[in-house]
């Protein structure tokens, strides 16, 4: 297999993976049972972030090290 055939190869599986996310974004915005799926995650995971505990006590800014305050 030469250099052209792998690309040409990649190339055709990166097309049909393009396709194939364009097909079910269609699938799932054009049908009713696809726009409550989509609901249904987004209602789920506001739900969840919405109960989620948040630790206070860790700040990701002590990270930061153009935070002097933070060190």
């Amino acid at each position: 297999m030469t250099i052209r055939q792998t690309t040409t190869l990649h190339r055709s599986y990166q097309v049909s993976g393009i396709i194939a996310a364009i097909l079910l974004a269609l699938l799932l915005l054009g049908t009713e049972t696809g726009r409550n799926a989509l609901a249904w995650v987004y209602l789920q995971s506001t739900d969840a972030i919405s109960r989620a505990t948040h630790i206070h006590e860790f700040s990701l800014d002590r990270w930061d090290p153009t935070c002097p305050q933070c060190m």
